[in-house]
């Protein structure tokens, strides 16, 4: 069965969490820090939703999906063996999150490319005054 929505509520009591960096309705971006605990934990043969609740967030709120998808997500970090990422420590171009400073900049060089795209458009459609608009 797939993840349901969190209410305001519920990304509200998320947020107030020193583990959780960000959420929205679907995802929820844990800190290195919690990764590198949860996956400790894990190898000491603590379950899922009980570390989970031991680091101070309602495993009711994750759910047993998220909180499985969690456990594969750490995994799968440790196998790679490039460490714990976050939305602060992974700021590797596209194929991961972004520092907020490297998120504008790269923001802004798509917004620049997209207006140079329209103006080029632009330019193609002036040239040939049968298209249609």
């Amino acid at each position: 069965m797939a993840n349901r929505k969190f209410t305001e509520q519920e990304m509200l009591t998320l947020r107030n969490s020193k583990y959780v960096l960000d959420v929205s309705p679907s995802i929820v971006h844990f800190s290195a820090e919690f990764k590198k605990l949860f996956w400790e934990e894990l190898s000491r043969g603590r379950l899922p939703r009980e570390i989970v609740s031991t680091l101070g967030i309602d495993p009711n709120i994750l759910g047993d999906s998220r909180i499985n998808g969690l456990k594969t997500m750490i995994g799968n970090e440790v196998k790679k063996g490039n460490g714990f990422r976050d939305l602060n420590t992974y700021a590797q171009g596209c194929n991961g999150y972004l520092s907020a400073e490297n998120r504008i900049k790269y923001l802004e060089m798509q917004l620049a490319y997209k207006d140079q795209e329209i103006e080029f458009l632009k330019k193609i459609v002036s040239l040939d005054p049968e298209a249609p608009e």
